[in-house]
């Protein structure tokens, strides 16, 4: 047979309803697979950035806590300073006073008793 005749006498192809069903059912579940992929995709993406976000706000409590400590350290050791700056403020000013007292004895012809070591 010629190839005219052929095609003359073939009909064209048409599939079925079933095959078409079942192609549609393909395709649907193909979409379906697509769509659920990338909802896990989104939700991973969104799980991170909120992993990332509670991680960031440790970081930044951590940083805080350890500003604090520090700051506290800074103020204990300001206070000793303070203290020691204080104390031989006094020193000094004792040792004026008992110098002073000292002249106006040595003025009056008297003297401040010494104990010997």
């Amino acid at each position: 047979m010629s190839k005219e005749t052929n095609l003359r006498y073939e009909q064209p192809h048409n599939p079925s309803k079933l095959y078409q069903e079942y192609t549609k059912n393909l395709q649907a579940n193909d979409q379906l697979l697509i769509n659920d992929i990338d909802q896990k995709v989104l939700d991973q993406r969104e799980l991170h950035d909120k992993w990332f976000e509670k991680s960031n706000l440790k970081v930044k409590a951590k940083a805080y806590q350890l500003g604090k400590k520090q700051l506290e350290q800074e103020m204990k050791m300001v206070a000793k300073a303070n203290l020691l700056v204080r104390q031989r403020a006094l020193a000094l000013r004792i040792e004026a006073d008992q110098k002073m007292y000292e002249e106006e004895l040595a003025q009056m012809g008297k003297t401040f008793h010494k104990q010997r070591v």
